[in-house]
């Protein structure tokens, strides 16, 4: 018998480990207009920049203006920070995520208890509005797009309170200010990050301050999104993409409501409300989803809110690679990935992009991963000619019934979640995080079983000694929290002591009056108050304490 071709194993067909979409939808083999009949007509599909939006929220879409293209940054202090953005900006960024690290997160300053091993780590540390100065060394909040991908509550509003304070010292006017106000109470929904974010601040205070925030930029800052929803750190969680459009949606029209009740207009506030979504590896789900959610977000926010303003149907978004896709084994793999979701968020219509690092997985990028994302980008917006007309996968028979069947799927999620009292409720009761779980389990459940393959993981493998060996990023965290806790001791010497304590009674005061927080935070961040400081004073001003790790 002839020895087997080497050839063999390339040529033989290799059934996929999976015939259904990542959310469990069976996908046939063929799709043809009876797919399509009944639901995706003209009056469905419509056109780019008209209701329903299912083609795009904006007429021409890339062919007028191309995405934001962002970076994620943030390390170390302000300085570190600032010089990441200048080179990147140099290179061709257009915009950034803007990750704070925790403890500033948290509503701490560097120099806290519990700040200790973290500052720096995962995101820039701010505490000061002198810090918030520097960050923006050489470029202003009216000239760069930033997202500061922060929780709700205490920490959006103290940044925000500092980005307006920032402007006001530049000469600025706040209607010129661009960028988005990360403003999600729940910020991942659910696990370990709201269980941190709450024990160290109150949900109903959250929920406050939230409305505060929507408030004061309705009021002043009419260019400047604020994000309502973080579907994306929902999503890097394991739900399947039916599950991100229902919770996600929902968590939004709970915030709507929290809005009206204070008396805001919907026609108003919901105009610059915008979003931020995973964009996963499941191409053309992803694709229909972006589709899906601007369907139901335009019909919900008409007939079920009532809103007559066009402005307020357009679901827009923001959107990031997975991070969840990503893997540290055989690490340069994730380039690849990278690039087939942006590709499903460019076609699926989104307004700004956040390609990760390939060396996600592996620490914060480096200068040479964070620009390889801004090349990639620029690759597919100049190379690629996907942008040479408006949502090119319209009438596809599998994009649009693959639409309709994650609409239908999201929908029935969605009026589950309303029958228990809406998601706000969903968390409070441990509902949300129930499904979370399973969510998890499932995915591991395929991973582990092969029924679906992850390249190097489960199939494809090469031994850890053929790795490529990359460079990763050097933190310096020693270095970063003694030099935070100098900065901060010369800062609190060299303020006037008297100004300041005055301003952090008035936020007591204010807050017990139910006054909007933004504005008198502000008077306090002029008066040389600290992050820290300043949520401390809100934290008593509710009888909330905290306790602090060594502490008994």
């Amino acid at each position: 018998m002839s020895e087997k071709s080497p050839y063999d194993s390339y040529h033989r067909w290799e059934r996929p480990a999976s015939l259904a979409s990542n959310s469990g939808i069976p996908i046939k083999e063929l799709y043809d207009a009876a797919d399509t009949a009944g639901h995706n007509g003209p009056r469905d599909l419509g056109v780019p920049g008209e209701y329903p939006f299912t083609r795009g929220p904006y007429p021409g879409m890339y062919r007028t203006r191309t995405w934001t293209q962002r970076n994620q940054v943030g390390f170390g202090g302000p300085e570190e920070t600032n010089e990441r953005m200048r080179y990147l900006l140099e290179h061709g960024a257009t915009g950034f995520i803007v990750t704070l690290d925790l403890p500033s997160e948290y509503a701490f300053d560097s120099d806290h208890p519990v700040a200790e091993g973290e500052v720096g780590v995962v995101g820039v540390a701010i505490s000061t509005l002198g810090d918030m100065e520097r960050l923006y060394d050489g470029f202003g909040p009216d000239m760069v797009s930033c997202a500061f991908s922060t929780p709700g509550g205490p920490c959006a509003a103290v940044n925000l309170a500092m980005i307006a304070t920032v402007a006001e010292r530049r000469g600025i006017p706040y209607d010129k200010l661009v960028g988005t106000q990360h403003n999600d109470p729940l910020y991942q929904l659910s696990g370990g990050p709201l269980q941190t974010t709450t024990q160290y601040f109150p949900l109903d205070g959250i929920l406050r301050l939230v409305v505060d925030n929507i408030e004061f930029l309705t009021q002043h800052m009419p260019k400047l999104n604020w994000m309502v929803s973080n579907l994306y750190n929902l999503r890097e969680t394991g739900v399947t993409a039916v599950q991100e459009i229902a919770f996600g949606l929902s968590h939004a029209f709970d915030v709507f409501r929290l809005a009206q009740q204070r008396g805001l207009d919907i026609n108003q506030f919901a105009r610059r409300a915008s979003f931020f979504c995973s964009s996963s590896i499941d191409f053309f789900e992803e694709v229909a989803k972006f589709r899906a959610m601007r369907r139901i977000y335009a019909r919900t926010m008409r007939e079920r809110f009532g809103a007559t303003n066009p402005e307020c149907w357009r679901f827009r978004t923001s959107a990031q690679s997975a991070g969840n896709t990503y893997t540290t084994q055989q690490p340069l793999n994730n380039v690849i990935r990278g690039t087939v979701e942006a590709m499903a968020a460019v076609m699926g219509g989104v307004q700004s992009i956040h390609l990760s690092a390939y060396d996600e997985g592996l620490g914060l990028p480096t200068e040479q991963s964070a620009l390889l994302s801004v090349r990639t980008q620029q690759v597919v917006a100049s190379e690629s000619g996907i942008t040479r007309t408006v949502d090119p996968l319209a009438g596809s028979y599998y994009v649009e019934s693959l639409t309709q069947e994650l609409e239908t799927r999201a929908e029935a999620l969605i009026a589950e979640v309303e029958s228990r009292g809406g998601l706000i409720e969903c968390v409070r009761s441990g509902w949300l995080e129930n499904q979370i779980r399973q969510a998890r389990s499932r995915n591991q459940a395929e991973l582990d079983e092969a029924r679906r393959i992850l390249v190097g993981v489960n199939r494809y493998q090469i031994p850890a000694s053929e790795e490529p060996k990359l460079e990763i990023h050097k933190y310096r965290v020693d270095e970063w929290s003694a030099r935070r806790a100098e900065y901060l001791r010369r800062y609190r010497e060299d303020r006037d002591q008297a100004a300041c304590r005055q301003a952090l009674g008035e936020i007591r005061r204010a807050w017990a009056a139910g006054t909007n927080m933004v504005p008198v935070i502000m008077d306090a961040l002029r008066a040389g108050a600290t992050r820290g400081e300043i949520s401390d004073a809100m934290r008593a001003a509710q009888g909330f304490t905290i306790s602090v790790p060594g502490e008994v």
